[in-house]
């Protein structure tokens, strides 16, 4: 195979033009097989040259993943794939990123605990749980999450409930029942959330009960009797959480 002209390109490329083909090739390669010296190569000799140019490539590939954003080597493995690499490739790939220190558990864990906290409403169970589904090994994790100071994570849960207090149309008990399954589902200690829901001191909003009450007797009463209607309304209301209450302190009828 005779090589009939070399042209430098960006990203460390060289492309080389052959008496068959074009191909692209990185500056490791051209330097390790002293290339640019050469008029003419053994087309066995050449194709292993672009196998082992292909390893170079998927090492370059994520790189340059990688300085975009931290990646595991789950997502990393995931994108090779998704680029055509073979197994091969992507081993070769995934060790050098290690080798040089792209791939860094320790570093992407405390970055990810950072964001969580900084950044979301998250609870430790939930940071704990997303990191093992990126791949981490729960030894890897639990360091980082025992260093965090837990009045943090009081901090987000206090703060929480008391933003969602100031807009609640619900009974206390159905705000309280709401609130630690949203709370929960986010990964907070479910002993925190209640203990500073039971420390609240929340004051039905009588103007609401009124209103509830009233509308719910306009809905049943022309479908049933005074004594049913009261009943469906007490029901109604015991399932949102409102107990003993006296349905004719809040009726506007005569």
């Amino acid at each position: 195979m005779k090589i009939l002209k070399y042209k430098a390109l960006k990203n460390h490329e060289y492309k080389i033009i052959t008496d068959s083909n074009e191909y692209k090739l990185y500056d490791d390669i051209i330097i390790k097989y002293q290339l640019l010296l050469k008029k003419d190569i053994c087309e066995v000799e050449f194709n292993n040259i672009l196998k082992e140019n292909n390893l170079i490539k998927a090492y370059y590939v994520g790189v340059s993943a990688i300085t975009v954003k931290l990646r595991t080597e789950k997502e990393m493995i995931t994108i090779l794939k998704k680029k055509g690499f073979n197994n091969e490739e992507i081993k070769y790939a995934i060790d050098n990123l290690r080798k040089n220190h792209f791939l860094d558990h320790n570093l992407y864990i405390e970055a990810y605990i950072h964001d969580m906290l900084n950044m979301h409403l998250m609870g430790e169970k939930k940071i704990y749980n997303n990191l093992c589904n990126l791949g981490f090994m729960k030894e890897e994790i639990e360091p980082f999450l025992k260093a965090v100071d837990k009045s943090i994570y009081q901090d987000k849960i206090k703060n929480y409930i008391n933003k969602k207090v100031k807009s609640n149309k619900s009974s206390i008990m159905e705000f309280k029942r709401k609130t630690l399954k949203e709370l929960i589902d986010k990964g907070f200690e479910k002993g925190d959330i209640t203990n500073y829901l039971d420390s609240l001191d929340i004051i039905e909003d009588e103007d609401m009960i009124k209103k509830l009450v009233n509308k719910l007797y306009n809905k049943y009463i022309n479908k049933y009797d005074l004594y049913t209607t009261k009943l469906k309304i007490k029901n109604y209301l015991y399932q949102k959480g409102y107990n003993n209450i006296n349905i004719d302190d809040y009726l506007d009828i005569s």
